[in-house]
This record gives C-alpha cells, structure tokens and sequence, in this order.
C-alpha cells in the first residue's frame, strides 16, 4: 500500500473523530452556560444551530493566503402528473407522465473577507439553466447586498423554497405574476435586504424588466432596456409573519404587449407546532388590459411524518386572457387560453387537497389532487382536474 494512500485511510477517521470531539465539546460548554444561567435553553439552541451551519462544507486554499469555504447542495424531485381537461364540455387530451421537476445542483462559497458567492443550477429542463447564480457581501445584519440572477421579492409563496412547500405546485394566483406574465421570479441586478428592529426586516431590488439568466443579452443589444423595481417590508413575532410586497416594470418581452406593469401582494402567515396557514392577495394594473386580483388560502397540518393540506385560489382579470395550462401547470395545451373580447372578464378557481409523508429531513413523499374551472363572460368555460406525485431528496 502507497504512503499517501495509508496516510488517506487514518486521516479521515482522525477528521471525524476530531470534528465529532469538536461538536461535543461545544454541546458540553453550552450546557455548562445554561446551568450558569449565562444562556436561556433558547439562546443556547440558537448559538447550537449557528455552530452547526458554520461547520458545514469543506475549506479550500484560494488566490494567494485566502482560504474559500464551499457547500455543495442539491434537489431532486420525481414527479408524476395526470391531468385532464374539457373546453365547452368537449374533453381535451389527458397528460399522463413521468418526469423531473426540478434536479438541482448547488455550491455555495464565503471567502475569507466576507464576500459570498452562490450558484444553482436546474438540468431538469430541456436546456442547461440558471436557478440561481449571484454574489454579495454583508455590510451589517441591516444591509446584505448582492449583485446576480435570483428571485425578487415578491410573493410569500414564490419566495418560498419549492422543498419547503407543502403543496407540489404554487397557486394559480401566484403563477400568473411569476409565470403567465412574467413580472416576479428570477431577474438579473441589485438584491439588498436586512433586519430592522422591532421583528421588521426589509427587501429591495433593482433588476432587469424581463425574466432570464442574464449570462448574455438575447437579440440585438438594446432590445431589452427596461428596469423593474421590487420592495418588501415583513414583520415577524413568535410564529406570525405579516407583509406586503410591491414591484413596477415594463413588460418588454410582449407578455402583456409591452405594457408597463404595477403589482402588490400582501399576505400573513402563522405557524404553531404543525400548523401552517397562509393567506395571500394580489392585485395587478396591467395598463390597457385593466386589472388583475387574485387570492390563495392554504392551510395544512403535520403530527408526526404526515401532513395534510388544502388550499383554494381565484384569480379575475379585466382585459387579459388567463392561460389555464400556464397557471395549472402541466394542464392539457388544448386548455390554453379563455379566448375573450375585450371587456370580457376572465377567471379561474382552483382546489387542491394532498397529503405529504416526511421520511425525513431529505425525503419527502407527496400526493394530491388539484380541480380548476374557469370561465368568462364570453360563454368559453374550461375544467382541469387531475393527480400528482412527487418525491423529493435533498442533499
């Protein structure tokens, strides 16, 4: 056997017998500092955690004397969706598939002067992709900045983390500004956000108009000039969030005919033990096209691995044709859009029943099953039900 190759084989064991040592030495001076009365159970927890996430990753030498610790991550959720449809009464073909929504693949780095640095990508799609690429610096716990492709603030539900939702898919309501539309979501620019006192914490960001990467400039160089605008204020206590989001840009990729676009969302969330509601509302001024309002309320429940949960969401617009399989997600393509005059309200409810088993941390197992109706005043109606199910392992 080759030195370096002995010299591997006890060194490892040496590393986690020397990192396990470490936490236990910690957990033992924590103990002793709550015994002091110098820390309550809650703080030393807190400092617990901290510790923990701090001690997470594999350090690296980098440019020069500086050292880069780095994370690796990763998604992976298996789906299966079987949907159906009808338009005026006549049945549209049914989806009935097997794919990956979402495979994620993630290295996060903090150098030594306190520069970060994130990149996420999605090889689930057709093409590789962007989920998330930026870096930034914090300032103080008021002022974090950072320059780079990631979601703005706006949504609670879009905001939150695809492995944290309790439903499989975001609410009809939600998709319409973050996909129909494309207003919220992912763009390129400045993202800043800190905590403020009093439980307030804050959120800005100025960003290119249209969604994408940002990794180059698509068409001819001028053709996408326009700037969005987002903000967020939230206030937190014991479980119970409140907030209110707001963003204005022009839509210059034809989504809403080169309209500009003003939107606000406020919603409220608690959570006690297993319990989780969410209440959100929506309301778009999409110039030409009138407005935009919309809803969801979502309430689930875990005791123990399981979790059930329900959620009901509606969205009216003036002008604008809803597209129904872009707000039902992988909807029949026969069920696109309500094809309506001017003046011709659109709108569209959506129920959604499931139940989630967490096996744990990293692996959950999901199911339920979503119906949709929607219709305008121009007689069209349009009915989408059917069954999902998903696993989820994260890394």
């Amino acid at each position: 056997m080759k030195l370096t190759k002995f010299t591997q084989m006890v060194a490892l064991p040496a590393l986690l017998g020397a990192s396990s040592a470490f936490a236990t030495s910690n957990d033992a001076l924590l103990d002793l500092l709550v015994k002091k009365g110098v820390l309550t159970e809650a703080e030393a927890t807190s400092v617990a955690e901290e510790l923990k996430e701090e001690n997470k990753g594999v350090t690296f030498s980098a440019k020069g004397k500086e050292t880069v610790k780095v994370r690796f991550s990763g998604r992976l959720q298996g789906q299966y969706d079987s949907l159906g449809g009808e338009v005026d009464g006549e049945n549209t073909p049914t989806t009935n598939h097997f794919y990956f929504r979402r495979l994620f693949f993630g290295v996060k780095a903090n150098l030594d002067n306190g520069v970060y640095a994130e990149s996420v990508f999605d090889v689930a799609g057709e093409e590789f992709a962007f989920e998330k690429a930026y870096f930034g610096y914090e300032f103080d716990p008021k002022l974090d900045v950072q320059f780079g492709f990631q979601k703005v603030p706006f949504g609670f539900e879009e905001t939150s983390s695809s492995s944290k939702l309790p439903t499989i898919e975001r609410s009809a309501a939600n998709r319409f500004f973050a996909d129909q539309i494309d207003f919220s979501a992912r763009h390129t620019g400045i993202h800043a956000q800190g905590d403020l006192p009093a439980g307030f914490s804050y959120a800005v960001a100025l960003v290119n108009g249209a969604q994408g990467e940002g990794s180059k400039l698509w068409g001819d160089a001028e053709s996408d000039n326009a700037l969005a605008y987002f903000g967020r204020v939230q206030w937190e206590s014991n479980g119970l969030t409140f907030g209110v989001d707001a963003g204005s840009g022009s839509n210059s990729d034809d989504k809403v005919g080169g309209n500009d676009v003003v939107a606000f969302t406020g919603y409220v969330n608690y959570k006690l033990n297993g319990l989780d509601l969410l209440g959100e509302y929506f309301h778009g001024d999409l110039d030409e096209f009138g407005d935009v309002d919309g809803y969801a309320l979502r309430a689930s429940y875990r005791f123990g691995k399981f979790e059930p949960v329900v959620r009901f969401s509606h969205l009216e617009a003036d002008d604008f044709d809803i597209d129904v399989d872009e707000l039902i997600r992988r909807a029949p393509s026969d069920t696109d859009a309500l094809a309506s005059a001017m003046g011709a309200g659109n709108e569209i409810d959506s129920f959604y029943v499931g139940a989630n088993y967490y096996l744990s941390k990293a692996l959950t197992f999901m199911a339920g099953y979503e119906i949709a109706e929607a219709e305008n005043d121009a007689g069209t109606e349009i009915d989408v039900d059917g069954f999902r199910a998903r696993i989820q392992v994260l890394w």
